[in-house]
């Protein structure tokens, strides 16, 4: 991905920008044309205003083939304006393009987009458990290759960059619907630790990814495997017991998330 540390512009510098280049481009062709044209009509290469428009293009580009020249003075001058608003036309257009493709590269890294796929599975919060499990998936090809996307606040930049990466917290759900949970057909909701009582989040997670999607496995991970909130929770929820998974990973170098796919199967 491309790094860079300038800020993007915003939209409405952008469409400035954009607005201004084209204005004086315009500008410089009209001008610059309209003064060829009167004073080099008449020349063996000049015999239309197509001739004109060829001449101005590959003059205010500076490639300049040389098959149609100016010979007045107001011709050589209508060129010299043509060269110094091209070239400043132009490499200001190939910079903006240029930004604009390093701001989308920096965006995906960041997770600051969304994402179209379907049927894919979604792991939210990046938390150790869930780095054991994007390896475990790696490992033993698991979901047959469907598309991996990351949602979560604990780190600003994709984990993974061969998987899409959603920046901001699960619970919102904003940041759900930008990792399209309502297509997804598996979801992991992992605790986050940072909070006092991290299954009440968990939980409180796993029930706006229901609104969104009813359909969806759903793998949670739980310290209190009997919590009294998984009664208010209906729909296909398996729960991950956190000693479960830290025991299977320090014994095997895997969390074991097979066995909680078969046991649903």
């Amino acid at each position: 991905m491309l790094n860079s540390t300038s800020k993007p512009p915003s939209e409405s510098h952008f469409r400035k920008q954009v607005l201004f280049l084209a204005v004086l481009l315009s500008g410089s062709f009209l001008f610059t044309t309209t003064i060829f044209w009167t004073y080099e009509f008449g020349q063996a290469n000049v015999q239309h205003f197509g001739d004109v428009v060829w001449w101005w293009f590959v003059t205010s580009a500076t490639v300049g083939y040389g098959d149609i020249v100016p010979y007045t003075t107001a011709g050589r001058a209508a060129g010299v304006v043509a060269i110094i608003i091209g070239l400043f036309g132009y490499t200001h257009i190939i910079g903006l393009i240029l930004q604009v493709i390093q701001h989308k590269f920096e965006e995906e890294e960041r997770g600051r987009g969304s994402v179209s796929c379907k049927n894919h599975v979604v792991i939210c919060e990046y938390t150790a458990f869930a780095d054991e499990l994007i390896q475990e998936i790696e490992e033993k090809q698991l979901f047959d290759d469907r598309q991996v996307v990351i949602a979560g606040a604990l780190v600003n930049r994709t984990p993974y960059r061969q998987h899409s990466f959603i920046y901001g917290e699960p619970i919102s759900p904003q940041v759900l619907k930008r990792a399209n949970v309502s297509e997804a057909s598996t979801v992991f909701v992992f605790s986050n630790h940072r909070f006092s009582d991290p299954d009440i989040k968990t939980l409180h997670i796993v029930s706006r990814i229901q609104k969104l999607n009813s359909k969806a496995s759903i793998y949670v991970e739980l310290h209190d495997e009997s919590h009294p909130l998984l009664k208010e929770l209906a729909g296909n929820i398996t729960v991950i017991n956190s000693s479960d998974m830290l025991h299977n990973a320090i014994r095997h170098n895997y969390i074991e998330v097979t066995k909680y796919l078969e046991a649903k199967e």
